[in-house]
C-alpha cells in the first residue's frame, strides 16, 4: 500500500491524557529574570532613592538581518496550530471519565479544526542544515501532537461511550499519551528554532522546482505520515534530519526524482500548476 501527497508551491490513563493538554500550555508563561517576580513598592520611592539613569547618547541601529523575518510566518502558523490543540486537548480531557470516555461533538469539530498546513506551507526552502533540523523539531512536534488524536479520529464519531478498559479507550488513550512529551517541549523547541533565525543572516530561498524544495516537501510530508499512517497515534518528532538517498531510474530528470527517505522508497514530479506530487510507499 502507499500513501499520496501534493506539495503546493511555495507553498494508564487519565493522567497521561492530563498531561497532554496541560503540558502544552504549562510552559507559556513567563518569569522574571532569575525565576522569581519581584514585589511592588506599596508606596512612593522617596526622591533621594531614585536611581538615576544617565540617557544614552546614542541612538540604537536598526537591527541586522535577519533570517527572523523570513520565518516569521512558519513562527506565527506554528504558535496557532499550538493554540488549537491545547484547545482540543482540554476538551478530550474533559471527556474522560472513570469509567468511560464520550467524545463529544466539540471535541471532534476541535480535533478534525487543527490545520498543521499553514504552518508547513510557511517554512521556506533552502534553509541552512541546522535551522532546517530546528523548525522541522518543531513541526514535529506539532504533527506528533496532531497524530495523537487519532483515536479520537477513529473512535469518536460514533457518540457511545467507550469504557475505560476496552479496546477503542485504550487506543484513544495510547495516542494522547504519544502526543504528551511533544506538548511539553514545545515551548522550548519554538523558542531555540526564533533565537537561531535571530542569529542567521538571511537566506536565500530556493525555487519551488528545485531539488532543495522537494526535500523540504518530502520532509514534512514524511513527518506528518509517520504520525497517522496506520494506527501510529503521534509520537514521532525526529531530532536529526532524515537520510534521502536519490535514485537513477529511466525517467530521472529535473522535476522527476525517485528515492529512499529514511528508508522509504518515494517518487515526486513537479508541475508548476500543483508543485511536487509525492508517493512515499509506506503503510
Amino acid at each position: 500500500m502507499y500513501a499520496w501527497f501534493r506539495s503546493v508551491p511555495r507553498a494508564a490513563g487519565v493522567i497521561a491524557v492530563i498531561a497532554l493538554g496541560l503540558a502544552a500550555c504549562g510552559r507559556a508563561t513567563t518569569q522574571a529574570p532569575g525565576g522569581g517576580t519581584s514585589p511592588a513598592p506599596s508606596g512612593p520611592v522617596p526622591a533621594s532613592s531614585r536611581a538615576t539613569v544617565p540617557a544614552s547618547t546614542h541612538a540604537a541601529g536598526p537591527a541586522a538581518p535577519s533570517a527572523a523575518t523570513q520565518l516569521a510566518a512558519f513562527f506565527a502558523a506554528a504558535a496557532r496550530a499550538d493554540s488549537q490543540l491545547r484547545h482540543a486537548a482540554a476538551l478530550i480531557n474533559g471527556d474522560i471519565g472513570a469509567k468511560s470516555i464520550r467524545i463529544t461533538p466539540a471535541t471532534i469539530a476541535a480535533v478534525r479544526g487543527i490545520d498543521l498546513a499553514p504552518a508547513a506551507a510557511a517554512l521556506p526552502a533552502g534553509l541552512p542544515a541546522q535551522m532546517l533540523r530546528q523548525d522541522l523539531l518543531v513541526y514535529g512536534d506539532l504533527a506528533s501532537r496532531r497524530g495523537a488524536f487519532g483515536g479520537v479520529d477513529i473512535y469518536g464519531f460514533s457518540g457511545h461511550a467507550l469504557p475505560i478498559g476496552g479496546m477503542e479507550a485504550r487506543s484513544v488513550l495510547r495516542g494522547l499519551r504519544n502526543g504528551a512529551p511533544a506538548a511539553a517541549r514545545f515551548n522550548g523547541d519554538l523558542a531555540a528554532a526564533r533565537a537561531l533565525a535571530q542569529r542567521t543572516p538571511p537566506v536565500t530561498v530556493a525555487a519551488p522546482d528545485s531539488r532543495a524544495a522537494l526535500e523540504l516537501a518530502l520532509r514534512l510530508q514524511s513527518i506528518a505520515h509517520r504520525n497517522s499512517c496506520s494506527m501510529m497515534f503521534g509520537g514521532y518528532a525526529p531530532t536529526s534530519l532524515a537520510p534521502i538517498v536519490w535514485q537513477p531510474s529511466t525517467g530521472q530528470h529535473a522535476r522527476h526524482y525517485e528515492g529512499l527517505i529514511g528508508g522509504v522508497r518515494f517518487t515526486a514530479d513537479y508541475t508548476p500548476q500543483h508543485g511536487w506530487n509525492i508517493i512515499i510507499y509506506a503503510c
